[in-house]
Order: C-alpha cells, then structure tokens, then sequence
C-alpha cells in the first residue's frame, strides 16, 4: 500500500493511473471480504461512485459521501440505543405522552 504522499504525488502527476490504483485497491477489499458482504460492498461502492460522478467539485463529492457515512452510523446508534433501552414498564414516562416500543417479532 502507498503512503499518502505517495498516493497524493501521483494523484497530482498522473491522475489516470491513481484512479486505476484507488479502482484496484477498492476491488481488491471487497474480494478479500466474506462472499456475504461482497454484494453489499459492491453496491455500496456504486452508490459513492455514482455520488462522486455527480458531485459539482471534489470538496461536494467528499462531504456527500461524509453524509452518507454520517447517515449509516446515525441509524446503527438507532438500532444499538433500541436493543439497550429498558421496557416501557420500566420507564416512568410524562404525563400526555405515549412511548412505543420496535416490536422484532413479525406477528404485528
């Protein structure tokens, strides 16, 4: 792997060859993870690269993609905060206000 001043030397000398580069160390990661997650990656990556293809200039490409990734971790918080609240038993709520709970049984 390059060190960064080397990936930003030839990012500024040759752009062509850093974008084969980042495309071969990209594919590289997703074929060395589990076959599980290839397809996930593979779609993920198409979601950024399509992000970037649109983005007006780098600077918007990069903080499209920074919400993206803010977007995923926002939701995983979500998710994890769910799984550790306590019951709604457990919980003295205000008066005038209704709590509900994410039911993970699929008899709803």
């Amino acid at each position: 792997m390059p060190t960064f001043d080397e990936l930003k030397y030839l990012a500024h000398r040759d752009p062509e060859a850093f974008e084969k580069l980042r495309q071969e160390l990209i594919d590289d990661s997703i074929f060395s993870s589990s076959k599980r997650l290839q397809h996930r990656l593979r779609g993920l990556q198409f979601t950024i690269d399509a992000r970037r293809r649109i983005a007006s200039s780098p600077i918007k490409a990069l903080l499209d993609i920074q919400r993206m990734m803010y977007d995923s971790i926002l939701s995983l918080q979500q998710v994890v905060r769910c799984k550790k609240e306590p019951s709604e038993s457990a919980v003295r709520k205000p008066k005038g206000v209704l709590l509900f709970r994410i039911s993970n049984s699929s008899k709803d």
